[in-house]
């Protein structure tokens, strides 16, 4: 292969401009696509989501929007006045389909009602505080309906809106929230953060690349080969009509980063092979590197891929999406840089003989190479300090992971000072919750199930719920809807479709098809729920709460339980369980990759077990540091464990050849360390460094990966050049013969 790529290094890199022309074009003109419903993070087939969509199809979207507010007097004629101004506006947005406030309310309602319409439980805490100074209006929107770019502009709209109320009533709190505005910035962060990052990203690249190489050779043919390899994958993900995620937006720094990785290696063996080979022709030089590098320069990007690869076995679009991505990207970027590392050797060649400077500079100064040799030595005669230090690190770290917990919270996935939160926390704090977990009720035998005995069931069932469960706040049931605050509520069949009629009257048709189906087969109630609870007692009480249903109603009854609180504790239930199975195949993955690579099963699992570390490591930060697992964190054992076998598995080559060379594994130690160790310290500052750019990130589940890959890259490191010396001194894998061999 090496022979192969020398000879048609030039078809290739013209095969790549071609390549690298038409992603541009699709990512210019078609662009990438963008899906904000809620179906974009499930799979198609997803039970719970079904069952979710079909709830909101048989009565209300979740997709609403709050404008929320707080002032001394909520019912003063001032707030009544600026109420009616606000839904005027806003019922000029096409999106909104509905509007749900006080002033909303006609006025022989409120004639008949008086004082009685702000006490109705469907107004008390939901559209009025307790102690009337907040109020909100909620708008139904044509969510999962409306385009994309209608969907951006009516939330840009929003935002306007109250922005500029803000502004003009500066003595009026107001926050703008709901599900619906909460995706759309969602994907404005990943979008912004895409733009910012990418920069951010390139410009430390470029530093540290100038830190490593001090010569803009390798710069270039890094960077070109990064930047091509992540417009290739980018534009690939149009083709296949990918969708553009919180996760696949990392795409483009991990493509990135771990394509400069690579260079890194290949250019420190072309800077080797011209300082031993000065006088050989560039063909000789770029033969040699490739001979020497191609095998584990391929055994690293599948043993990265195989940690990708694996979690597409995840039930999650977006993460399936990436790690299809990924695994594409990394070969693009394996053949680009193997292909350029020619042109690099090349280029020199060709500026020294025509007088100019070489593409290497001088070698560089011995200090990094001296203090790794140093360390080697160290690390040869203190072996129990290195495993007892390990030990001790590991125990601390299987500690830290039995203090994981799982976000359940979407909005905690925001910072503290975001706008989302706040709106959040505000609505939370003053009106009823914005979460809810939905109970279904229909007849077995589909008949209808408006019955006062259901009704009147429901209601007691609803009370049960909230005086049981601390996090139920309030539950909204059909009998809410039928109160008239005055009489109570009518046992026969009779009375109920009378008072059915009553309340179609007062609150319209849209506030009743939120309680009762159109042909009057199935009730539902709304349980309004806190979040702080995490997400295994959020489905022991959503279980629980079923129970107590199934009990109430009896055996002629079916009960449904859903909702967007319900199915997102679901959903990242499922995140542990995709994490423990895509981490168990990597693991026997990158075991056989490494036994083909190194013929041995020996050295493969010499290079496995010293960075089962950094994965303990990665682990036990999130347990200590209170990092819980979400969706992009539900990645971390398998991607990091991929990425972090890699520096593993050039040592052991670059082992190899000095114990040939030498005979002697206390002097193998001291020059892999001198050489290959060097280049190992620069592609975990380049990895590191391009990740722990993300903490920056306003989407905390991004800011967490970046983080979590920085310090993993670190742990890596810190095993690969204290713990797998040690491991490599204990298994003694290698003699000379066997070595020549091979």
């Amino acid at each position: 292969m090496p022979a192969w790529i020398i000879k048609h290094h030039r078809f290739v890199i013209a095969v790549a401009l071609g390549a690298l022309a038409a992603s541009v074009w699709l990512l210019v003109r078609p662009g990438l696509k963008h899906d904000y419903r809620l179906e974009a993070f499930v799979a198609a087939d997803d039970e719970s989501y079904r069952t979710f969509r079909g709830f909101m199809d048989e009565f209300s979207s979740n997709e609403v929007a709050i404008i929320a507010m707080r002032s001394d007097d909520a019912l003063s004629p001032a707030s009544e006045a600026l109420t009616g101004e606000l839904i005027e506006r806003v019922r000029g947005l096409r999106a909104v389909q509905n509007v749900a406030a006080v002033a909303a309310f006609p006025k022989f309602v409120r004639l008949i009602l008086g004082d009685r319409l702000y006490t109705h439980p469907l107004v008390e805490g939901t559209l009025l505080s307790g102690d009337r100074r907040t109020w909100a209006i909620i708008l139904s929107m044509a969510g999962e309906t409306g385009s994309q770019a209608e969907r951006r502009t009516t939330v840009a709209k929003l935002r306007s809106i109250v922005q500029q109320t803000r502004v003009a009533h500066p003595n009026i709190e107001i926050h703008l929230a709901g599900p619906y505005v909460t995706l759309i910035d969602m994907y404005a962060y990943v979008d912004r953060d895409l733009l910012t990052f990418s920069v951010a990203a390139f410009v430390l690249l470029l530093i540290t690349l100038w830190v490593v190489f001090r010569h803009w050779s390798p710069m270039v043919y890094a960077m070109m080969v990064a930047v091509a390899a992540t417009v290739c994958t980018l534009s690939l993900s149009i083709v296949l009509g990918i969708v553009a995620s919180l996760i696949t937006q990392m795409i483009v720094i991990l493509v990135t980063v771990l394509a400069v990785a690579t260079c890194v290696h290949l250019a420190v063996a072309a800077e080797e092979r011209a300082a031993l080979l000065p006088e050989a022709s560039w063909r000789q030089r770029a033969l040699a590197t490739l001979s020497h590098m191609t095998r584990p320069c391929t055994a690293v990007i599948v043993t990265t891929a195989a940690g990708f690869g694996s979690v597409c076995i995840s039930s999650i679009s977006p993460i399936r999406s990436f790690g299809v991505l990924m695994v594409v990207g990394l070969f693009v970027a394996l053949l680009l840089s193997l292909a350029g590392c020619v042109v690099l050797v090349r280029g020199r060649a060709l500026a020294r003989g025509s007088g100019g400077r070489s593409a290497f500079p001088d070698p560089p100064p011995a200090r990094l190479s001296d203090f790794l040799s140093r360390l080697g030595d160290w690390v040869y005669g203190h072996r129990l300090a290195v495993v007892a230090g390990c030990v001790v690190v590991g125990g601390v770290c299987v500690s830290g992971a039995g203090r994981l917990r799982f976000e359940s919270d979407f909005v905690k996935n925001f910072r503290p000072e975001s706008e989302v939160r706040r709106g959040y926390e505000f609505v939370d704090r003053h009106l009823t919750p914005v979460g809810s977990v939905e109970l279904v009720v229909r007849r077995k035998d589909a008949e209808p199930v408006v019955t006062g005995s259901v009704i009147n069931l429901a209601r007691e069932l609803g009370d049960e719920i909230t005086d049981r469960f601390a996090s139920m706040r309030k539950a909204l049931t059909p009998a809410d809807v039928l109160s008239d605050g005055a009489t109570p509520l009518p046992d026969d069949d009779a009375a109920v479709a009378a008072r059915l009629t009553w309340a179609r009257g007062v609150f319209g048709e849209d506030l009743l098809r939120g309680f009762v189906n159109a042909d009057r087969t199935a009730v539902r109630m709304n349980l309004r729920a806190v979040e702080g609870v995490n997400v295994s007692q959020k489905l022991r009480i959503n279980d629980e709460i079923k129970r107590m249903a199934e009990a109430k109603f009896g055996g002629e009854y079916s009960v449904t339980v859903t909702g967007l609180y319900h199915f997102y504790a679901q959903l990242v239930s499922g995140l542990l369980r995709d994490q423990y199975r895509s981490f168990a195949f990597t693991v026997p993955a990158v075991f056989l990759v490494l036994l083909v690579a190194f013929r041995s099963a020996k050295l493969a699992f010499v290079a496995i077990v010293p960075n089962l570390l950094p994965i303990l490591v990665c682990v036990g930060v999130m347990g200590w540091a209170d990092i819980p697992v979400s969706l992009t964190t539900a990645m971390m054992l398998s991607v990091s464990f991929g990425i972090a076998v890699d520096d593993a598995v050039h040592y052991l080559w670059r082992f190899r050849t000095e114990f040939e060379a030498s005979g002697d594994y206390r002097e193998a130690i001291r020059a892999t360390h001198a050489s290959v160790g060097r280049a190992c310290v620069f592609t975990t500052v380049v990895i590191a460094g391009g990740f722990w750019i993300l903490v920056l990130s306003q989407f905390l589940p991004t800011a967490y990966f970046g983080a979590l890959i920085a310090v993993t890259m670190a742990g890596a490191l810190a095993a690969d050049l204290l713990l797998l010396p040690v491991v490599i001194l204990l298994v003694k894998p290698f003699d000379r013969k066997r070595v020549s061999a091979a």
